[in-house]
């Protein structure tokens, strides 16, 4: 989605140039939440604005789907880029629609279109939209100024955001909720987000994937949980902070305590074939449509507990209420989606909700310790 080829980015600094960023490769894949972190002047805010062009980079190529973004019109480039900043930028002469509702009024979309849309992002956020559509910036605390912020790099309905210390200004109640808020928005819409902080928390809080700078270059770049397990040298160490390093349930993924590619069938699949399976299985089947995504999950003891016959159909015995938690997720997320559900199993699905593995208290509680 976002190729970073050798760039890289002079400025003119008295009888001798100074590199802000030297020569930086970096891929971020379609759907990935990458976060830069460093110590300040490492390069990370001047690598944001280059991608989108605010800032022209010296040498090197910034890539989106492939192409170059060199001779790209960059005031479409910028409009096609959702862009949030510590300072939020709002209008304060605008309302917050017309606020949202900037770039798709400069898309040429119609009224009506902007109207519904303006509503389905706030409601998004837990903002009603018939009290804050006409409301102005200075009507919001600083925590709903922000949120809308973000509704506003959302608006054009962008497939890459970039965001530089959002919530750098906010207090920590605040800074928390929207943290939180932005992880579940990520969850929902797969946008490819590329987002700077000093905060090494929010970063492992957020992040699929975190390059940690130093001097304009990457010193280590990885998911939460490598970073954590592998820290490349004392400089990430000591950024890191020993206090952090080791596995955690809030950064180590599903995916090393799953069990994975689990016995699945269809809802046509016949009784007997699935009872042969079942057998087999642990855990019981999971049951998907045609396309694979997951419906549901059939239990060993529901199979033993229903009265089957020869009509008996495998929908029949299908819980549809299991829980499903993202290939992605913490096991301190999946340790809150079974906290609350009565099941005992948890299906890991990945981003077309397929499932590619399961998760039972059993083992959750073994990944934990």
């Amino acid at each position: 989605m976002v190729r970073l080829e050798h760039l890289t980015k002079e400025f003119e600094g008295g009888s001798q140039a100074f590199r802000a960023v030297d020569g930086l490769n970096l891929h971020v894949r379609e759907g990935e939440f990458a976060v830069l972190i460093g110590p300040s002047g490492c390069g990370k805010t001047t690598t944001l604005k280059m991608i989108n062009h605010i800032i022209e980079p010296t040498q090197g190529q910034v890539y989106i789907n492939g192409r170059s973004t060199e001779n790209m019109n960059k005031v479409l480039l910028r409009r096609g880029i959702g862009y949030v900043i510590q300072d939020i930028g709002l209008f304060p002469h605008m309302t917050i629609e017309e606020n949202v509702g900037i770039v798709p009024r400069l898309q040429k979309q119609t009224a009506k279109h902007r109207h519904r849309k303006v509503g389905e992002l706030l409601e998004m956020v837990g903002l009603d939209p018939s009290i804050y559509r006409e409301r102005y910036p200075s009507e919001l605390s600083g925590g709903q100024q922000q949120r809308i912020g973000v509704l506003r790099a959302l608006a054009g309905e962008p497939d890459i955001i970039l965001m530089d210390e959002p919530f750098g200004a906010l207090d920590p109640i605040s800074r928390v909720q929207l943290q939180d808020e932005l992880k579940e928005l990520q969850r929902k819409l797969k946008k490819t987000i590329i987002f700077v902080t000093h905060d090494m928390d929010e970063a492992l809080k957020l992040a699929d994937k975190i390059i940690i700078m130093d001097n304009g270059k990457p010193v280590q770049i990885g998911s939460p949980h490598e970073i954590l397990e592998n820290p490349a040298n004392k400089f990430v160490r000591d950024f890191i902070g020993e206090d952090r390093l080791g596995p955690k349930p809030e950064t180590t993924p599903v995916s090393e305590i799953m069990i994975p590619n689990p016995l699945t069938i269809t809802e046509d699949t016949d009784l007997s074939e699935a009872e042969s399976l079942l057998s087999k299985s642990a855990t019981g089947l999971v049951v998907t449509k045609d396309d694979g995504s997951a419906v549901g999950l059939i239990t060993i003891d529901a199979f033993k507990s229903h009265r089957t016959t020869q009509d008996t159909e495998v929908k029949e015995l299908l819980d549809e209420n299991v829980q499903t938690v993202p290939l992605g997720a913490s096991v301190q997320e999946a340790a809150a989606h079974l906290a609350h559900t009565e099941h005992d199993i948890l299906l890991v699905v990945d981003r077309k909700m397929r499932c590619v593995g399961v998760l039972s208290k059993a083992g959750l509680v073994q990944g934990i310790v």
